[in-house]
């Protein structure tokens, strides 16, 4: 089984790299949520992890941190801090 990091970069559309952007974007971001709370995984490595994978892609710091905002956005009321 991969890794949910691995997994990740499946929520982010490989063109524009934004984070669920279409349907089958949402439902790999809803499959990684189901994991992330099974695994015990909270907003600051799930965080640490999205600007990792976004660098590696090459993408801007501007581009990075509106991703991040919006995966806190929409993940945190269901993971810990």
């Amino acid at each position: 089984m991969a890794s949910w990091k691995e997994d990740l970069a499946d929520c982010f559309d490989p063109l524009d790299r934004l984070f669920s952007s279409h349907a089958m974007d949402e439902g790999h971001a809803f499959e990684l949520l189901v994991r992330l709370r099974a695994e015990g995984v909270g907003r600051n490595e799930l965080s640490n992890a999205v600007r990792e994978l976004l660098a590696s892609d090459g993408c801007s710091v501007q581009h990075i941190e509106l991703q991040v905002r919006e995966v806190e956005h929409r993940f945190a009321p269901w993971l810990p801090d």
